[in-house]
């Protein structure tokens, strides 16, 4: 009882959202998230001299409230609504970490790997569309870089949100075992509430308890 008193409380709302579900519960939880997600943008951007990592940091955020905004919408929706979502945190969560370790890897996020995305993209639909004209930057040259997973159940939660997302044959033939599956989403819920705090975490250190 002591240990579980002295939790902060992003992790005391993680095991009691476990312990207790509810589609309504986890709306609350994430809406705290949510204030937190929006105090931090404000740090961010109020912060005395901007650096490419507080402008990275509020990109991030601010797609993580998107993508927080999208799991309150679908939490009673079919359970590959909120694979979505945390196929989206599972990348974000790379982007985070690598944007953290320096600030040369905040400026190339900022800077080299949105013109190589472009160039990519760019050259798709050239393809697709010829003649197309664009204001995309050139690409520098290098690689892309892809986000790194982390964490000990990340090629498990990336496999099964893959399965939900596609039209398998298990989704096509029993959908009530994958997408309507109840177990599914109460799952993928809790991932994407634990996505969410540690992505947060990963750059602003809450240590607050209840």
């Amino acid at each position: 009882m002591e240990v579980e008193q002295q939790r902060p409380y992003h992790i005391k709302a993680i095991y009691d959202l476990k312990e207790n579900f509810s589609t309504q519960r986890f709306r609350d939880e994430i809406g705290e998230c949510r204030k937190v997600v929006a105090l931090a943008i404000t740090a961010d951007q109020s912060a005395h001299q901007e650096t490419a990592q507080h402008i990275a940091r509020v990109h991030i955020f601010r797609y993580l409230d998107l993508q927080l905004s999208r799991a309150m919408t679908w939490a009673e929706d079919e359970a590959d609504l909120l694979a979505i979502v945390l196929r989206s945190q599972i990348e974000l969560r790379g982007w985070a970490e690598f944007v953290s370790e320096s600030s040369e890897q905040a400026t190339r996020f900022l800077n080299d790997e949105v013109a190589i995305d472009a160039d990519e993209l760019t050259e798709k639909m050239r393809k697709a569309f010829p003649g197309i004209t664009t204001s995309f930057p050139s690409s520098p040259k290098g690689k892309r870089v892809d986000p790194p997973q982390i964490g000990q159940s990340v090629d498990y939660d990336f496999k099964l949100c893959s399965k939900l997302i596609h039209p398998s044959a298990l989704t096509l033939n029993h959908p009530e075992a994958s997408i309507r599956n109840e177990r599914n989403k109460e799952y993928l819920a809790i991932q994407v509430l634990l996505y969410g705090w540690v992505i947060v975490n990963r750059f602003h250190d809450l240590n607050w308890v209840p």
